[in-house]
């Protein structure tokens, strides 16, 4: 008995262990994941702000010089589609690289993103939605003014989401062993180590309406800044329902919010 007793408990230290090991590895693939796309986008932040003062200094009659500032925006960062002039009309003015310059003279005035530029004349990203250029992508717009302080458009930056935060989530996810999701708060799946998933709706999409533990944790995310939970789903390429351990943290980047997670199957 005494050595059963021993079995047991040895079983039930290394089974403690484990989670406690998995739930660090999630935590920290989080923080890594939250570190490496903040930078990112920070680093988008003072590119595309000062492509905006540029711009509104030079005045919108200077083609060569905006265009040179907009090829900036693109340089180094190869989830970027292209970076565009919109001016106050909600015109597509000038694009740089070239290959979308067909796209020149485009109005785009009725989309979401440009409404509110339009209208809130501040710093903004949007949700995911797809592009003119006929790409699923979020837009990066950063206002642009005169020397007078008159409002002439904004600057724009069009960027794959799912590559962008795939140049950060893959090495974490591959050093830490864990599985990584980023989602927006209207549940739209952004990225995940499952591809399939990528683009899905949460809240909406039928491969998720069976399973009512993930929809009220999805929501949960939504409320809560930051947090933990269970839920049970499908592993991955299988239709075998296990359950799954999730840890979270929301990014917030001028009007709008990315919530990080990773998840791993409960020991």
């Amino acid at each position: 008995m005494r050595r059963l007793g021993l079995v047991i408990a040895a079983f039930l230290f290394f089974s403690i262990a484990g989670q406690t090991l998995a739930g660090d590895n999630q935590m920290k693939a989080v923080l890594k994941i939250e570190s490496g796309i903040s930078n990112i986008l920070k680093g988008i932040e003072k590119t595309i702000a000062h492509t905006a003062k540029e711009t509104g200094k030079a005045g919108i009659q200077r083609e060569a010089e905006i265009r040179n500032l907009l090829q900036s925006c693109n340089t180094g960062r190869p989830y970027v589609v292209d970076s565009t002039f919109i001016d106050n009309k909600g015109i597509m003015r000038f694009i740089e690289p070239k290959q979308y310059q067909h796209y020149e003279g485009s109005d785009i005035s009725g989309q979401e993103a440009i409404i509110e530029m339009l209208k809130t004349q501040k710093p903004r990203m949007g949700n995911a939605f797809v592009s003119v250029e006929g790409i699923k992508s979020i837009d990066i717009e950063y206002p642009v003014f005169s020397k007078g302080k008159q409002f002439l458009g904004s600057v724009s930056m069009l960027i794959k989401y799912d590559e962008l935060i795939r140049s950060v989530a893959a090495d974490v996810e591959k050093e830490l062993g864990v599985n990584c999701m980023v989602m927006q708060k209207d549940g739209v799946i952004l990225y995940s180590t499952d591809p399939a998933q990528t683009g899905y709706n949460t809240f909406t999409d039928p491969l998720y309406k069976d399973f009512p533990e993930l929809l009220a944790l999805a929501k949960r995310m939504v409320k809560e800044k930051e947090g933990e939970g269970f839920y049970s789903f499908t592993a991955p390429g299988t239709k075998n329902v296990v359950k799954k351990r999730t840890v979270w943290k929301t990014i917030h980047f001028f009007n709008n919010d990315w919530i990080i997670a990773a998840y791993k199957e409960a020991i």
